[in-house]
């Protein structure tokens, strides 16, 4: 009896050491357990800390329980997860970038978001401003979206000039309030067709602009001029250049630089040339196209002969001026088939080259001067407008004609 309590009192003993050991077990998983809720909630936590909370406006709550927001967008944010964030249901997320894709790929970091919900999390409206100059508005309708493309009214500028007695266009400009960039670019816009320094006393400018506030810049828009009773346009294009308002363009053949392709260029436009004959670094301000003695040269504007003449460096050389921006100079010459105050076609030719001056060889040293400074014949294309095409003439003259109805309604 004795030996059967002994036997009873060791198994109770082991049963009671098992009972405390799962008791541990379960008493540190559970606590581990606890852990690793807590770091998970921790790190939800963290994400969400990331995201700039999305902030009502103050009146958030309207009839029907409405509530409208208003977002700036952060670096690595969405247009998907702040819509989620609000509440806003997938559905209409969804159909919103089924209209306009844009939205998804094309939003930046600092635009601004607007948008409505209804009380059952339906998205009413959206506004997205892209810049200062542009935003777009999507608009329930049914169950799709109406997008309308805004570019901001409140930023256009209406300019006056009136061109007094014993004044000029620059100085009216600097009396209404324009700045020497304002200036330059009405300059610009109508050079090929206008003699700034000719104006006559009566004629009126009326300019158009768009007020950047981004960077706080006017975007010449437009510019209508009457001078001596007759009227010029200067509308700008989508591509940056300005036409007059059938999209036509004086400076189109202004310039034949078909001599570039016919004789091969044997040196080229440099202001750090390491001279042949001098072996001094200098400017070369003009490109050298190797040709016979002989060989006829052709004007490559329509101008006035302004000068010709021989010295030892150019040898002789001809001076034309094309209106009032452009100076072509031709040099090293044979012999001189104009005189001084000629005026002359393009394509006429005008004098024979030759290896006159200070030269290696037979050749001819061709600059153009724009606004008195020398540039690169090879680049001159490229600092002009091509020709509008058909199709674009087309969207141009229909888009021109808002800008043509502000120029005409302007006030005086």
């Amino acid at each position: 009896m004795q030996q059967i309590d002994k036997t009873f009192l060791f198994y109770c003993y082991c049963f009671y050491n098992k009972m405390i050991f799962l008791t541990n077990i379960l008493v540190i998983s559970i606590v581990f357990s606890g852990c690793n809720v807590l770091e998970k909630n921790q790190h939800v936590s963290m994400l969400m800390n990331k995201i700039t909370p999305i902030q009502p406006f103050s009146n958030n709550v309207l009839a029907y329980q409405n509530k409208q927001y208003k977002h700036i967008v952060q670096k690595g944010e969405n247009i998907t997860s702040l819509l989620i964030k609000s509440g806003v249901n997938t559905k209409d997320i969804f159909t919103l970038i089924k209209k306009d894709n844009a939205i998804l790929n094309n939003i930046q970091p600092n635009q601004e978001l607007y948008w409505k919900t209804n009380e059952f999390n339906e998205l009413l409206e959206l506004k997205w401003i892209i810049s200062p100059l542009k935003k777009k508005i999507y608009k329930k309708n049914n169950h799709n979206f109406i997008m309308v493309n805004n570019v901001l009214k409140d930023d256009l500028i209406y300019k006056n000039i009136f061109i007094k007695k014993k004044s000029n266009f620059f100085s009216s400009a600097s009396k209404i309030g324009l700045n020497q960039h304002d200036i330059m670019n009405v300059v610009q816009a109508f050079k090929w067709q206008v003699n700034f320094h000719k104006l006559n006393i009566g004629s009126v400018f009326h300019i158009v602009f768009l007020h950047n506030f981004q960077c706080n810049k006017n975007i010449l828009l437009g510019v209508k001029l009457n001078n001596a009773g007759k009227t010029y346009y200067s509308i700008r294009a989508c591509n940056g250049h300005f036409y007059d308002i059938n999209g036509c363009n004086k400076q189109q053949k202004w310039i034949d630089l078909s001599l570039l392709k016919k004789y091969r260029i044997s040196s080229k436009f440099n202001l750090h040339r390491l001279h042949p004959v001098t072996h001094h670094v200098s400017r070369h301000l003009g490109i050298d196209l190797a040709m016979p003695k002989g060989t006829p040269i052709f004007s490559t504007t329509n101008g006035k002969i302004i000068k010709t003449h021989f010295d030892k460096i150019s040898g002789f050389y001809i001076v034309l001026k094309h209106d009032d921006f452009c100076i072509t100079r031709y040099m090293h010459l044979k012999k001189i088939l104009v005189k001084q105050g000629d005026n002359v076609k393009i394509g006429q030719k005008i004098a024979l080259s030759g290896n006159t001056g200070r030269t290696t060889g037979p050749h001819l040293h061709y600059e153009i001067w724009i606004n008195n400074q020398a540039v690169d014949p090879l680049n001159v294309k490229n600092l002009f407008c091509d020709t509008l095409t058909e199709k674009e003439k087309k969207i141009y003259i229909n888009d021109s004609k808002k800008i043509v109805f502000a120029l005409n309604t302007t006030i005086i």
